[in-house]
C-alpha cells in the first residue's frame, strides 16, 4: 500500500470548457452550455489547478497549455474584483456581471487562488499581477462571517505567507482567522460532534486542512489539537468499510442526525483529498496517506454506487453521485476537482500521473 497510486489526468475538458473568458460553468454531457457563463469560483479553482500542475516536473509536456489557461483564469480574477477589492461571482456569456457584490466562499477561492499564485509564481508576472489583487482584497478577509469562506481565505494567506518577504504582514492576519475557526468549533462542538458548524454540509474537508496549515504557522498546539480532531472525525463519520461516502447535499448531517446519502458531489470528495494530502505531508500519520488514497478512489468508482465518475474518453468528471447514476453533466467544478485531487496527491508523493501516452511522446 506505500506504493504510489497512477493517476490519469488529461487536460483536454479542461480546455474544453474555458474560452477566451474563463471556464463556462456547466456543460450538456461533456459539451459546455454557454447559457450558464462563468463564476469567480470556478476561475480561481482552475487558476490554482493549472499553476500546481504546470509546478510539477511530470507535467513538463503540459507547459504552454496550462501556461494558457492560467492566464485565462487569472485575468478572470482580475476582471471580477471590484475596486474596493472585493469580487462578483457570476459573469454571463456576454460578460456582464449577474451581481455586485460574490458570496464569501467566492470571495474566500479568489483570495486562495491568489495566494498560491504567489506562492508558485513569485517572480513572475502571474505573481505580480496576483500580489496586485492579493493586496486589494485582503484587508477583507478577517471580516468574514462564515467558517467555509473563512477557511479558503486562511489557505490562501497560508500560501502568501510561504513568500519569506509576506510573513511580517501576513502572521497577524493568519493568527485572528485561526481564532476564528477555533472559537466556532468551541461554540457548536460537543461530545460525540468535535466540529465547526451544526452540520456537515459542503467543503468540509477544507476546515480541517486550512486550521492545520494555520497552526503550522501561529504555532498553535490548540489549533492543531482541534484539527487532528476534526479530521479524525470525518474519517469516522464519512469512510465507512472502506469507501468514502461523502455528505450528500440532500439533508446534509446535520448535528444529532443521520446523512444524507446523495448527491454526493466531486468538489466535496476532493476536499477530502486536500485534507488528507495536507495531514499527511504535515504530520504523516499513516491513516491520512490511505485517506487519501481512498478519497481519490471515489471518483474512479470506490464509491456506494460502484460508479466511476472520471471519464477517461474526455478528461471530465460527471457532476455528481445520484442513487443509482450519475449526473451526466460534466462541469467545470468538477473536472477541477478531480485535476485538483490528482495535484495533490502527486504534490505529497501519493501517487505518479498517468498522462496520454501521445502527448509524453511529442514532448519526447
Amino acid at each position: 500500500m506505500n506504493e504510489p497510486l497512477a493517476v490519469e489526468m488529461r487536460l483536454d475538458h479542461m480546455e474544453r470548457m474555458t474560452d477566451s473568458t474563463g471556464m463556462i460553468q456547466h456543460a450538456v454531457g461533456p459539451v459546455p452550455d454557454f447559457a450558464t457563463g462563468y463564476t469567480s469560483d470556478d476561475n480561481a479553482r482552475a487558476l490554482i489547478a493549472a499553476l500546481g500542475l504546470q509546478s510539477l516536473p511530470e507535467c513538463r509536456p503540459w507547459s504552454g497549455r496550462l501556461a494558457r489557461l492560467a492566464d485565462r483564469y487569472l485575468a478572470f480574477l482580475v476582471y471580477a474584483q471590484r475596486p474596493d477589492g472585493r469580487f462578483r461571482n457570476f459573469v454571463g456569456y456576454d460578460r456582464r456581471f449577474l451581481e455586485e457584490l460574490g458570496s464569501e466562499d467566492s470571495f474566500g477561492r479568489a483570495l486562495w487562488a491568489l495566494g498560491e499564485t504567489m506562492r508558485t509564481q513569485p517572480n513572475s508576472y502571474y505573481g505580480r499581477v496576483a500580489a496586485a489583487a492579493f493586496e486589494r482584497a485582503v484587508p477583507h478577509a478577517t471580516g468574514l462571517s462564515f467558517v467555509r469562506a473563512q477557511a479558503f481565505a486562511l489557505l490562501g494567506l497560508c500560501a502568501a505567507w510561504e513568500r519569506e518577504e509576506r510573513r511580517v504582514a501576513l502572521e497577524p492576519l493568519i493568527g485572528e482567522l485561526v481564532e476564528g475557526l477555533v472559537a466556532a468549533y468551541h461554540r457548536h462542538s460537543g461530545p460525540g460532534w468535535p466540529w465547526f458548524d451544526e452540520a456537515l454540509t459542503y467543503s468540509n474537508g477544507v476546515l480541517p486542512a486550512a486550521l492545520l496549515r494555520g497552526a503550522v504557522v501561529t504555532g498553535s498546539k490548540e489549533a492543531r489539537r482541534i484539527a487532528e480532531e476534526a479530521m479524525d472525525f470525518l474519517t469516522e463519520s464519512l469512510i465507512i468499510d472502506g469507501v468514502l461516502q461523502i455528505v450528500g447535499n440532500h439533508g446534509w448531517f446535520p448535528k444529532g442526525g443521520r446523512p444524507a446519502l446523495y448527491d454526493q458531489q466531486p468538489v466535496d470528495a476532493g476536499a477530502m483529498v486536500l485534507a488528507y494530502s495536507t495531514f499527511w505531508s504535515v504530520l504523516g500519520r499513516p491513516a491520512d496517506r490511505e485517506g487519501a488514497r481512498i478519497s481519490f478512489s471515489w471518483f474512479t468508482g470506490r464509491n456506494v454506487e460502484g460508479i466511476s465518475l472520471y471519464d477517461p474518453d474526455t478528461g471530465g468528471c460527471k457532476d455528481g453521485l445520484l442513487a443509482g447514476g450519475v449526473n451526466l453533466n460534466q462541469g467545470a467544478e468538477s473536472v477541477v476537482a478531480y485535476l485538483l485531487s490528482a495535484y495533490a496527491l502527486v504534490k505529497t508523493g501519493l501517487a505518479l500521473p498517468s498522462l496520454p501516452e501521445e502527448e509524453v511522446r511529442a514532448v519526447g
